[in-house]
């Protein structure tokens, strides 16, 4: 139970951040911020329209991994947490291992 529940918070994070790295640098907290006010002189590299762009491009590949995830659920939940370790490889009698005898 505790596993599913961490899978489905990992997508729901991956959506929700985003959501907010895709919607955030278009809106006017971003052209409002402290750092801004502080520092003018970021204020040409902050408010570019490429650097916005890749924020929201990192947004994007953010929400198709979080949906990604969320399509193969039973999969991932397989891989991740039902796997049986293997069984460790004992030594035969008599050998100090890698092919030497005692």
């Amino acid at each position: 139970m505790t596993a599913r529940f961490f899978l489905l918070a990992l997508i729901v994070f991956c959506l929700e951040l985003g959501l907010f790295l895709v919607v955030l640098p278009w809106s006017p907290p971003w052209e409002r911020h402290y750092l801004l006010h502080r520092f003018p002189e970021l204020a040409p590299w902050a408010l570019n329209y490429y650097l916005r762009g890749a924020v929201s491009g990192l947004g994007l590949v953010d929400i198709g991994l979080g949906l990604g995830a969320a399509a193969r659920f039973e999969r991932l939940y397989e891989q991740w947490f039902e796997q049986v370790p293997a069984a460790p490889v004992l030594a035969a009698p008599g050998s100090l291992g890698r092919g030497r005898t005692a």
